[in-house]
């Protein structure tokens, strides 16, 4: 994480300080919508999904259908983030009918490419994701109707198999800091009881902490040159019912005002 105008001498040093503080952070990144952030990987989508990408079974002159990958869970993105398992269950359930398909996550009329048929959580293998982890974890899985007359050149783009990548935009819930040092109890047992599930686990290490959204409210998948969570490509559209939630209510959302000394010093 960047700090702005804060530098560390050493790894300890900013851990002790993000530990310090974490509930500033926490809020505000509850008090803004997360977007994407340019990431790179070394990454590939396996032949299986690229396989799956260029299916044009159903496609029309007018409207294609195509299922996305808006987020892979048990991956560290760009923002420090790891989704846990379950973390957009709930509300796909509550608000299955109101997350739009967008391209850059535009919050326009003008900006939906498509109509959403089904959002759902899906079971993938890692190795599908061109991974060399055995297991699987999960994937946000959008089955959207892509329509040409709300934007051509992304209708194309898409029926041509050439948009890989898509990122959702999403308010926070709940969050759990967790951090590799066991100089702080409670991030530490967060560390150690999801660490062996990351995929890109070796980057976690490398970073020595990450923040685990446990629940997130769900506003949009969009279509972007490059998402934070790279493991996002498009697949082939197929009828799979979605796992029911098990997700408890909802909790109130933070009303506590952002200072602006937080929105100065913390770029999350």
């Amino acid at each position: 994480m960047k700090i702005t105008g804060k530098t560390f001498a050493t790894k300890k040093e900013e851990i002790d300080y993000l530990v310090k503080h974490n509930k500033e952070i926490i809020e505000f990144k509850k008090a803004v919508v997360k977007h994407t952030t340019p990431t790179t990987t070394e990454a590939e989508i396996s032949s299986t999904l690229k396989a799956l990408s260029t299916s044009k079974e159903h496609d029309t002159d007018s409207i294609i259908k195509r299922t996305v990958i808006g987020n892979t869970y048990n991956w560290l993105d760009s923002h420090g983030d790891v989704h846990l398992e379950g973390t957009f269950g709930k509300s796909i359930s509550e608000r299955q009918n109101k997350i739009w398909h967008l391209h850059d996550h535009e919050q326009k009329i003008t900006a939906k490419v498509g109509i959403p048929s089904k959002i759902y959580e899906e079971t993938v293998a890692w190795s599908d994701l061109g991974i060399k982890k055995a297991g699987t974890t999960t994937a946000l899985m959008m089955d959207s109707d892509i329509r040409k007359d709300y934007n051509n050149l992304i209708f194309q783009e898409y029926k041509d198999g050439n948009i890989d990548q898509h990122s959702v935009g999403m308010y926070y819930v709940k969050i759990d800091f967790a951090v590799n040092d066991k100089d702080h109890k409670a991030e530490f047992k967060v560390w150690n009881d999801n660490i062996e599930n990351i995929g890109n686990r070796e980057k976690a290490e490398e970073l020595g902490y990450f923040y685990a959204v446990k629940e997130a409210k769900l506003v949009e998948i969009s279509a972007v040159l490059q998402g934070s969570n790279e493991l996002t490509p498009t697949i082939e559209a197929k009828d799979i019912e979605p796992e029911q939630s098990t997700q408890a209510n909802e909790p109130e959302q933070s009303t506590q005002k952002i200072n602006n000394n937080l929105r100065n010093n913390f770029l999350i």
